[in-house]
């Protein structure tokens, strides 16, 4: 057959066919249908039909560059697979592609808005600009309804169309319309008719539900909302159409909900929520968070969550948080199972996502081995790099945060990751996982205070379980350990149990800007933290520290209303009577602290500029959207809308996506949003190449060029003008008040039990007075100890999380309390010896032991979570308080700390007089002689934690390397233990922090330990190991156990210098014998079902047994299994995996 065969075949199916010319080997034709008109060659193959047509569009086609791709695409599929079918039917190829173009352009008929493009664009604007007039959009519109299949059936069949009745209506003209059959479209001849144009059903039906998708979510962002600022005052009444917006939303809202499973009205859905924002209401936001009943811990629409961004999941949190502080602030029952529900352990969302990191922190290898090394030489050693645990970690190391809930499983979520890696010496130096998880919790929190609180009022609950050393002891159930925590307290020292009080500060210092209500514990976190990473609290930095806790222990109206239980009897430095103190009160004043006390402070004004620039490009983006009315740039662009456009742009970007970005403050200046507004409009240049593209790129400079002359500009200088008024109002603002301080009469302060003792000291004459009533203005003068208080609170004036228990869980933080324990020993040494005074005469003893004792309550105050406030007595006076039989602070300072003073007298006496001392000489001669050790001058101290930790890190003191002699050491060594026996009552077992510190002490010596020493050392550990009125088994799992056993084997691996093979086995018997009560020849049975049954809380104990056998020759290790009664091939099996 022919090429006129060809085309007469086609002819006969598709009239409108145009022939433009033919040859033997090629055929062209175009097809025009509205504005399209397009040009094809058929080029005809060697052995056609059996190889296909070659398809190719003219370049003067009047199409979209991106239909036109796919057109050409698609004819030579049609061409192939008509040559596969059929290859002896000639014709058919030619007919197929026809037939194809055909249906192709009358499915994707474009508009005039899609025009002028070609080489022919000018005389096609003009063209296009006489036929539509100047209201080209009007006429568009009545073109498409006068036009359409529905007024052409309404025609046929003798009806009115309904958008006539409908503009009838509006323009009240029905006076003949009576009697006239209205009938809606019936769809099924419309999609009759364009099946046979090729055009499926499902096809039909994705673009009209694309379409109306579209222009639903247009119009929820166009709909009026109230702003979030309105939303914080609770009288405040926006405009009317801020509420009918607000309510048309909501409606929507409740019917969109139905099909939230509908994966084609999901995003919808997901459009309504980011536009409600904070104006979504909370029963929503619970239902959002709510989980499967089937007790797992997965979320009932986890998948709809991750779709809705940061902004909204943090809502989310925040209403699932207030649901569960609602349910536990009913119960009566602090044990209820509603008052778990707010704790880490509970089940909110928040907690699911917190608590991986809050374990990847607190058990950072490196922070735990720093924070169980409660006393170190010297300062060098006390000082920490603290904001190394603040420090940024890369994205990719931190795993977690807000975007991962479209996990359904929560407890999986590793917010920080999960991996607690050692790093050996080999290794490169990594961030720390402090500081992953500190990234990930601030990443989980965002600017949110609500989320804060709840994340502070969480680890209150975990400290109050876990923390003051409960964390080492494992034989005690958790209700043992709060009961005994409500009765005795926790331990000043809790070594790494107390690193949740280190991370309550690291979060506070990593939030930014704090709330106005947590001002003054900023302060003092920022105040402990400076004095970790100088090594040493200074006199200055003590009186601001009790400047913050003033602030933040003033009582509220109703605790004044409660008789003080406290009669104190007037003193010196007291000038506080029985119904509060009078003085001046404590102003919070930020602007004047220099930036050396606090390194990383934020002394700008961040927050009002945050919200400033948040407001300046809104209306910015409005305008945008203005200037934008085809919406070429409102919404993303995908690969369907634009073939190919993932590959050539590879960072999208669209008014939306600014918008989102201002939304959730991710600007930080207005060059930010320039950057990304000059990058929206690059992109559009930079895919629309060619003559094709050339009606894309003049709009985009339009807009573009609107945008810099008038849009951009705008916004700079309202922002600038904005800022200058903010700074001359606070100028004024400070003038006004400068100038009113001496004519304006002030009110008298409250009753507060906590403002500062008033000295009147003169001035000098053309001196300025100094305001000392802020905080960053105290000095050592001010040094001034909190007269004492105690008060309860009711259930409903608790506040959550309660500042009062952060405001102790900073000062319990490990590495704050050996500054307080050093600053203490210091004092006493080189103050109260060598001027030769009581200790109750030192200006800054009793402040530093008020401090240490409110850090040995704060298990107490954070397990009754805020309903019990106290502040302890500082020990200047003898008073009773109710329920108490004693005063402890005031034995500790007048009765007994004398007696450590005494203790340090003696302990100089002996080495003095050891040999090579001053006094050895008179010894020698009988004029003197060590004084003998009492046993009964420490006898009642049972109770005084704080002595016993001073006279603790006076021991660690005395056992540093080149402090004492072997000589001396024998008369010294039995003088501390024999206070620490007192002191503790015999029971020694469970403290890690000093057991750790005196073996570092210990291992500083290396190969050059005294043997004397190493005895000495050993005979009293396995002594207080016997003397434990704990349980055997307690014993056996015991901190001290453990420690003693890494200490053996460190000193073994130093070689048989310092301790030989058979003295380390020999020692490890004596210690299983004395920690369960038994004879050293008598074989330990529940030392063997320990062993055997791999209990968890005796591992720590056999791993540093296992390290031992290891280390011992073979037949060694077998007899002493056999003489501990162990199976040997068992032993050998675990050996072997703990060695590998």
């Amino acid at each position: 057959m022919s090429t006129a065969d060809f085309i007469a075949e086609a002819k006969k199916l598709y009239p409108f066919i145009n022939v433009l010319s033919r040859t033997p080997s090629s055929i062209s034709v175009n097809y025009k249908r509205g504005y399209n008109c397009v040009a094809i060659t058929l080029t005809i193959p060697d052995e056609y039909p059996t190889n296909p047509l070659e398809v190719s569009i003219d370049k003067d086609a009047v199409i979209p560059s991106g239909l036109k791709k796919r057109l050409e695409k698609e004819l030579n599929e049609v061409a192939n697979e008509k040559a596969q079918q059929n290859k002896n039917n000639a014709h058919q190829q030619v007919a197929a592609v026809c037939g194809r173009l055909v249906s192709f352009l009358d499915t994707n008929l474009a508009i005039p808005t899609d025009f002028p493009c070609g080489s022919n664009s000018a005389k096609c604007q003009n063209h296009i600009r006489k036929a539509f007039g100047k209201d080209a959009r009007a006429s568009i519109q009545s073109f498409q309804q006068s036009n359409s299949l529905h007024s052409y059936f309404a025609k046929a069949f003798g009806t009115v169309p309904v958008h006539e009745t409908i503009q009838q209506k509006e323009n009240e003209q029905q006076s003949s319309s009576a009697n006239k059959n209205v009938e809606p479209l019936d769809p099924s001849p419309a999609l009759e008719f364009l099946s046979h144009l090729g055009v499926s059903r499902h096809e039909v039906h994705s673009r009209v539900a694309t379409a109306l998708r579209a222009a639903i979510e247009d119009e929820i962002q166009r709909m009026p909302l109230p702003s979030n600022s309105s939303n914080n005052r609770p009288n405040h009444r926006g405009s009317a159409d801020e509420d009918h917006g607000h309510q048309s939303l909501l409606r929507l809202l409740q019917s969109a909900w139905l099909f939230r499973d509908v994966p084609e009205l999901r995003p919808v859905l997901i459009c309504l929520l980011k536009r409600l924002g904070d104006n979504t209401p909370v029963i929503m936001l619970r239902t959002l968070g709510a989980k499967k009943g089937d007790g797992s811990n997965e979320l009932k629409h986890a998948d709809l969550i991750s779709q809705l961004g940061p902004h909204m999941q943090r809502l989310i949190w925040e209403a699932d948080w207030d649901a569960k502080v609602k349910a536990a602030s009913g119960t009566t029952d602090g044990n209820n199972r509603s008052a778990e529900e707010t704790t880490l352990r509970g089940s909110t969302i928040l907690a699911d996502f917190i608590q991986p990191a809050v374990d990847q922190y607190v058990n950072d290898s490196n922070l735990v081995q720093t924070a169980e090394l409660a006393f170190v030489g010297g300062i060098s050693e006390r000082r920490l790099a603290t904001k190394s645990r603040r420090m940024e970690a890369k994205d990719s190391d931190v795993k977690g945060g807000a975007d991962e809930a479209a996990s359904g499983t929560l407890a999986s979520i590793a917010v920080g990751g999960n991996t607690f890696s050692k790093a050996g010496k080999d290794e490169k130096a990594t961030t720390p996982s402090s500081a992953h998880a500190i990234t990930s919790i601030k990443e989980t929190l965002g600017r949110r205070p609500k989320l804060l609180g709840a994340v502070l009022d969480m680890l209150i609950s975990e400290y109050a379980i876990s923390g003051g050393g409960f964390g080492y002891i494992h034989s005690m159930t958790v209700e043992e350990k709060r009961k005994k925590l409500l009765r005795d307290g926790g331990s000043i020292l809790g070594g790494a149990t107390n690193l949740t009080c280190t991370l309550v500060s690291d979060i506070l210092l990593s939030f930014g800007q704090l709330p106005r209500s947590y001002e003054a514990l900023g302060i003092l976190a920022r105040l402990l933290d400076a004095a970790v990473q100088v090594g040493v609290i200074s006199d200055s930095t003590l009186a601001q520290i009790q400047g913050c806790l003033r602030t933040l222990f003033r009582p509220t109206d109703s605790d004044l209303s409660q008789k003080p239980p406290v009669t104190p009897t007037k003193t010196k430095t007291d000038n506080s009577q029985a119904g509060g103190g009078s003085g001046k009160k404590i102003k919070l004043s930020l602007k004047n602290i220099p930036t050396k006390t606090f390194p990383d402070h934020p002394i700008d004004d961040s927050e009002f500029e945050r919200k400033l620039l948040q407001k300046v490009l809104k209306k910015a983006i409005a305008q945008m959207k203005e200037n934008d009315p085809q919406g070429l740039f409102l919404n993303p662009v995908t690969d369907a809308i634009a073939p190919g456009y993932s590959s050539i742009i590879k960072r999208p970007m669209c008014i939306r996506t600014i918008e989102e970005q201002m939304m959730q403050s991710s600007y930080d200046s207005i060059e930010d949003f320039r950057d990304d507004t000059l990058l929206m409009f690059a992109n559009c240049v930079k895919y629309n190449v060619g003559d094709a593209g050339q009606w894309f790129r003049v709009e985009a400079q339009r807009q573009k060029q609107l945008w810099k002359e008038k849009i951009y500009p705008e916004a700079k200088s309202r922002l600038s003008t904005e800022k200058s008024k903010r700074k001359t109002a606070l100028k004024k603002a400070k003038a006004n008040e400068t100038a009113s301080t001496g004519t304006k009469k002030k009110k008298p302060p409250p009753p507060l039990a906590f403002a500062p003792g008033m000295k009147d000291t003169a001035v000098p004459t053309g001196e300025k007075k100094k305001d000392d009533a802020a905080i960053n203005n105290l000095t050592a003068k001010d040094v001034d100890p909190l007269p004492p208080w105690r008060y309860k609170r009711r259930k409903k004036e608790v506040e959550i999380p309660s500042l009062q228990c952060l405001a102790s869980m900073l000062l319990a933080d490990p590495f704050v309390v050996r500054l307080l324990v050093d600053k203490i020993e210091k004092i006493v040494r080189a103050d109260v010896m060598q001027n030769k005074s009581v200790p109750s005469g030192n200006p800054l003893l009793p402040s530093l032991l008020q401090l240490l004792n409110i850090a040995k309550i704060s298990t107490q105050l954070c397990a009754m979570k805020g309903k019990r406030l106290v502040i302890p007595d500082a020990g200047l006076k003898e008073i009773m308080m109710e329920g108490d039989d004693r005063n402890l602070p005031y034995e500790t300072l007048r009765n007994f700390l004398p007696l450590f003073s005494k203790l340090l007298l003696d302990v100089d006496l002996d080495k003095r007089m050891a040999v090579g001392g001053d006094l050895h000489d008179a010894v020698s001669q009988s004029l003197l002689a060590p004084s003998d050790v009492m046993e009964t001058e420490w006898n009642g101290t049972s109770s005084l934690q704080d002595l016993r930790v001073i006279v603790e890190g006076a021991f660690i003191h005395l056992m540093q390397p080149g402090n004492t002699n072997e000589v001396a050491l024998q008369n010294q060594f039995p003088r501390f233990v024999n206070a620490l026996d007192k002191l503790s009552d015999g029971n020694m077992i469970h403290e890690r922090a000093f057991i750790t510190s005196l073996s570092h002490a210990l291992l500083r010596y290396k190969t050059k330990l005294p043997h004397s020493a190493r005895d000495l050392v050993t005979n009293v550990m396995i002594k207080w190991l016997r003397m434990s009125k704990d349980s055997n088994e307690t014993c056996l799992c015991s901190a001290l156990h453990e420690c003693f056993m890494r200490l053996l084997n460190e000193w073994a691996s130093l070689g048989n210098t310092v301790l030989s093979r058979d003295l380390f086995l020999s020692l490890s018997e004596q210690a299983i014998a004395a920690s369960d009560k038994r004879d050293d020849e008598q074989t330990s049975e529940l030392f063997v079902t320990l062993w055997t049954k791999n209990d968890s809380h005796f591992t720590l104990v056999k791993e540093q047994y296992l390290r031992m056998l290891t280390s011992t020759p073979d037949k060694t290790a077998e007899s002493w299994k056999e003489r501990m009664g162990l199976p040997v091939e068992e032993v050998d099996a675990s050996a072997m995996d703990t060695s590998s």
